[in-house]
């Protein structure tokens, strides 16, 4: 794929989401605020941290929330006194919060939505460029399934953070791969805070550079996790009043390899499958594809891909151990894909095995379905403006 074809795709896709963004926006007067999903009983504990006129669901909301709030409470009263759900797995991840709230306080935090929509967005194209970059000739094509991965673009609409950690991984990646240091630290410095996974790229980095006695470039690349450390020992030491509304456990939030999936589809003690549940086989179909792909990479090339599998096989090993809660919601199974997607392209061996393309496969479809579900299938909310 020449960069003209590229840059072709890349402009229908711009105005396929923003067709898309006014699908899901219409039922609530085209407010961008009805992608964040502020829950009306988050908008009544933290009453001055919601701008008037955004909108706000009675019968719940999604997390999109939970970075709107913090940024918020970041620049606008800096005093911890934000109360969400499961407080502790939220604050650390602050790099969304951190960069949207910068923007917000610069242009008014009454346009959260479409600063963050542009952040985000604008990141992935980029990511876009560094990953097509990165693959080899021959491969270059493969960038489209990443331009049209379902778990960024649902991400992204759902304003979390999931697309815009990967797109830092990638253009980290990327600046690390053309020996660029400084600007590669700095992109995984934003990927870290963005979500501890990014430890998981920094680990064999450091390892090699180490090991080939760089060491300069190996206390470099070691400073994200170490600053990352040492914001969660702060946080842990200057705690706020209150420990959230649902102040879960790591326990709470995981179960045995496998059992979640299993358990999603107990009600009342029997097993029930439903029509609506399908894209749940896909997602399943697509993790095990994964573990084939991956272990062919450990046998072959683990020491060629270890800076790509060890993200990977994090990412495997969350939603291999994730509860019952996540396998029932398509948004939640969603985002835990996004990272696998692009860096699976990345894989030397990987393309050779039939499990890279039943992956590949099982993705478009689950694309397909996004499309579908945003259209015609998600109900419209009852929902009312903040005063």
């Amino acid at each position: 794929m020449k960069p003209r074809d590229l840059w072709l795709v890349l402009i229908l896709f711009i105005l396929g989401v923003t067709g898309l963004v006014y699908v899901k926006t219409e039922p609530y007067g085209n407010s961008l605020s009805a992608l964040i999903g502020i829950w009306e009983g988050f908008y009544e504990i933290n009453p001055n941290l919601v701008d008037s006129k955004f909108v706000i669901y009675p019968s719940g909301g999604y997390d999109g929330q939970f970075f709107y709030l913090l940024a918020k409470d970041l620049f606008a009263e800096s005093n911890w006194d934000l109360i969400v759900d499961s407080f502790y797995f939220r604050y650390h991840r602050i790099g969304l919060s951190f960069t949207t709230g910068i923007l917000s306080l610069l242009f008014g935090s009454e346009h959260y939505p479409i600063l963050t929509l542009i952040l985000l967005f604008t990141t992935f194209l980029f990511s876009v460029y560094c990953l097509y970059e990165l693959l080899p000739k021959h491969s270059k094509w493969l960038t489209l399934f990443y331009i049209f991965s379902p778990y960024s673009l649902n991400a992204n609409l759902l304003i979390v953070a999931d697309s815009f950690f990967v797109s830092l991984a990638i253009i980290a990646y990327y600046f690390y791969s053309k020996e660029k240091h400084l600007l590669s630290f700095l992109f995984f410095l934003f990927t870290v805070f963005t979500r501890e996974l990014g430890i998981l790229f920094l680990a064999p980095i450091v390892f090699q550079f180490l090991r080939t006695k760089h060491w300069k470039l190996g206390f470099l690349y070691s400073s994200p996790g170490i600053l990352f450390i040492g914001f969660m020992f702060y946080g842990w030491v200057s705690t706020p009043n209150h420990l959230g509304t649902n102040p879960l456990g790591f326990r709470d939030m995981t179960d045995y390899p496998l059992f979640g999936f299993v358990k999603s589809f107990l009600e009342n003690g029997s097993f029930q499958f439903k029509l609506k549940e399908t894209p749940k086989l896909l997602f399943l179909l697509s993790f095990i594809a994964m573990v084939g792909v991956s272990i062919s990479s450990i046998r072959k090339s683990f020491f060629k891909d270890i800076e790509v599998l060890f993200p990977i096989l994090g990412s495997l090993f969350v939603i291999a151990i994730a509860e019952e809660g996540y396998w029932r919601s398509f948004d939640n199974l969603s985002r835990m894909f996004t990272l696998i997607l692009p860096f699976s392209l990345l894989l030397k061996e990987g393309q050779k095995n039939l499990g890279f393309k039943i992956f590949l496969g099982s993705s478009l479809l689950l694309f397909f379905f996004l499309l579908i579900r945003i259209v015609f299938i998600t109900p419209h909310k009852e929902y009312f403006l903040a005063l």
